[in-house]
């Protein structure tokens, strides 16, 4: 029977409509999120938050996998490696932005094995210590002098934005410490609380229930500002420390040659997230500052924080031993 301008105009609209193309589809299938650094720690919150809004977005799981090794270079690397499909994506840190120069052999290259998808959230670093004979920054830098290699600072990992802050802090004051590298930042807060290693430059997320209970001490933040959770505490500017004004930052990557139509998907899905006022909340009760920008704002930010590190380690004579 032929079909007339009648019958067309009473077809569902969905009948009228073309096939949907296989990206704009996406995802078709579970997600995974890797998350380079052990579950417990700050990053992997922020994971499993990010994991349990997208899946209820996409109507399909996405499964944190925490791939912790080599300050997040085993994480990484898997990710680079994947398929370029949008069912493998990275929640990175800054340390991205600051290995290329700490270890010229890298698996992976940060520009060309990645799609920068999305700045999350900024992170400010925290001096934290457990220490009885340091009441401030000072105090610090004077017991650091007449102890030389006696004192010791935990990171969540060699090369790791909490170790080149460290360096750049003990370099500019003239003292000596050991460096004890971890595997997360839920290690190295464990080891803070039972005095096995005297202090931290780490990121204010991780230590912030045991600051704000009064277990571990604070004396000053980077950036260029006062952490709002914490608004006691100076910078380490305002203190006469030039050198550790910039925040770290988590934020979403692909592999590269992901298809641009799911790299837009994943773009506009992962702002629609973050800007959820429940998420805004969540996130600023974690420590964290978040961030809803363009994409080509955080590309910017990743190509002026390389060159941020690329000169401060290399002024500084940071190495991996």
């Amino acid at each position: 029977m032929p079909i007339t301008r009648r019958h067309f105009a009473a077809l569902p609209l969905a009948a009228c409509l073309p096939l949907p193309t296989h990206a704009s589809a996406y995802p078709d299938k579970p997600v995974r999120l890797v998350m380079p650094f052990p579950a417990g720690g700050m990053g992997d919150i922020l994971a499993r938050h990010l994991a349990t809004d997208l899946a209820k977005l996409w109507g399909q799981p996405v499964v944190v996998d925490n791939r912790a090794g080599a300050s997040g270079m085993i994480g990484n690397e898997y990710v680079a490696r994947s398929a370029p499909d949008g069912t493998t994506l990275l929640l990175g840190i800054s340390q991205l932005a600051l290995a290329p120069w700490l270890y010229p052999r890298m698996a992976y290259d940060v520009e060309k094995d990645f799609v920068p998808l999305a700045r999350v959230a900024d992170a400010v670093s925290v001096f934290v210590t457990n220490d009885a004979r340091i009441g401030s920054v000072k105090d610090y830098v004077a017991l650091a002098r007449a102890n030389p290699d006696k004192l010791s600072y935990g990171t969540y990992g060699a090369g790791t934005s909490a170790h080149i802050f460290a360096e750049i802090f003990n370099r500019a004051n003239g003292i000596r410490t050991v460096h004890v590298p971890y595997k997360g930042a839920a290690p190295l807060i464990n080891d803070l609380l039972a005095g096995h290693v005297t202090l931290s430059f780490t990121d204010l997320a991780s230590p912030l229930p045991h600051i704000l209970s009064g277990r571990l001490k604070a004396y000053a933040v980077t950036g260029t500002r006062r952490a709002p959770l914490l608004p006691e505490v100076p910078t380490f500017a305002e203190l006469g420390h030039a050198g550790l004004d910039v925040p770290g930052w988590y934020a979403l990557f692909a592999p590269a040659k992901t298809p641009p139509e799911t790299v837009r998907r994943i773009r506009e899905s992962v702002a629609q997230v973050l800007q959820a006022p429940e998420m805004q909340a969540r996130l600023t009760q974690l420590g964290l500052l978040p961030v809803v920008e363009p994409p080509a704002a955080f590309e910017q930010r990743l190509r002026e924080d390389m060159a941020y590190w690329k000169k401060a380690i290399t002024e500084n004579g940071i190495r991996i031993d």
